[in-house]
């Protein structure tokens, strides 16, 4: 009989904090049907703050591999599809009736949609400067953000008719063409050269300072500051396109 081998790669390190953070997202959903809503949103954030740990620590290591992205990309579709989805749907949509099960399945599929496409163009086009459309991680980021910071601000969690507009745009950006930054910008210029970096580190400290309020305030500006990037370039390019047809 011949012996199978099992080979040990470096690749195991970032699978493991991937597993872990699938594991945060499972923790959010227990927390969801447990209605602890303030615990759920900030698992959601531990998850996300896994995840930006997973693939540089696989460069970092050596360790990069197929698996890993692929695993990685099912890790985003619980972390930041079902869990809000849930959080939301528990929280704001459970006497919306079928209303309720559709708005709340929009980030599940919306998130699936566009991890399936970024896969596509990153292995089509590589890594590019920009994302195509609001990332999972993001989207997932404003929608628990938004949680805490009406918990901490009101001490409720605000109306539903509110929630369902926030759900919506997140969804609907997610799968948009809108462009959106990579966070490459803080190491591909100094420090003292990169504005958006030293943006990013007053951030950091506001974080320490006021914790979930100021972290739905800077995830909304991120995203509406792309989202009024785009509708300026495309009305720019617009103008330059009916200019040139005279």
């Amino acid at each position: 009989m011949r012996h199978q081998h099992i080979h040990v790669t470096r690749a195991w390190i970032p699978n493991a904090v991937t597993a872990f953070s699938v594991f945060l997202g499972y923790l959010s959903i227990i927390a969801t049907f447990e209605r602890n809503f303030v615990t759920a949103a900030w698992l959601i954030g531990l998850a996300g703050i896994m995840d930006l740990f997973d693939g540089r620590l696989a460069r970092a290591v050596g360790g990069t591999s197929k698996f890993g992205s692929y695993f990685d990309s099912l890790a985003d579709a619980i972390n930041y599809g079902v869990a809000p989805s849930l959080l939301f749907y528990q929280l704001y949509f459970v006497n919306w009736a079928f209303l309720g099960s559709v708005l709340s399945f929009l980030p599940t599929v919306c998130g699936a949609v566009r991890l399936a496409r970024f896969n596509i163009l990153t292995e089509e086009n590589g890594k590019e400067e920009f994302f195509v459309g609001l990332p999972t991680t993001v989207a997932a980021a404003l929608l628990a953000s938004y949680v805490v910071f009406m918990h901490d601000i009101f001490g409720v969690y605000g109306s539903s008719q509110v929630a369902a507009l926030l759900l919506g745009l997140a969804a609907v950006l997610m799968v948009s063409a809108v462009p959106y930054e990579h966070n490459s910008f803080l190491t591909n210029r100094p420090l003292r050269k990169n504005w958006k970096a030293l943006l990013l580190l007053f951030a950091l400290f506001t974080l320490v300072i006021f914790s979930g309020r100021a972290l739905f305030f800077w995830i909304a500006l991120y995203v509406v500051y792309g989202l009024i990037r785009s509708i300026i370039q495309t009305i720019q390019y617009e103008f330059r396109l009916h200019r040139g047809g005279f």
